[in-house]
């Protein structure tokens, strides 16, 4: 599943918890190769990356922090995470560093 998140299709079941993402899409990265991500599920952060809007500053944080203590021991599952305000875009670790921060770079310009 790309495209937006809902609570009937969430996979996590966050959405619109207390404290969880508000809003959510995912997106696939033409970069990334089929052959690297045979096997995950279309929306996986993997294929491309995610796009998750909280109610606060403070709980789009706690979920980036969450999110790397759990993938610091699994490498397959690490990812880059960017913080701004409310959003938390989430990339995929088969981008490379400077593929990644032109992510980072759109989100650093939002305002």
């Amino acid at each position: 599943m790309s495209g937006t998140v809902t609570a009937a299709n969430d996979p996590n079941h966050l959405l619109g918890r207390p404290g969880q993402y508000t809003s959510k899409v995912t997106f696939t990265d033409a970069v990334i190769k089929a052959s690297d991500v045979e096997g995950t599920d279309k929306g996986d952060v993997e294929r491309g990356g995610a796009v998750e809007v909280f109610d606060s500053p403070k709980d789009a944080q706690t979920r980036a922090k969450y999110i790397q203590a759990v993938t610091k021991s699994m490498p397959a599952l690490t990812e880059y995470d960017y913080v701004h305000g409310t959003v938390l875009v989430r990339v995929s670790h088969y981008l490379t560093p400077t593929q990644a921060g032109a992510y980072k770079t759109a989100v650093d310009g939002l305002e």
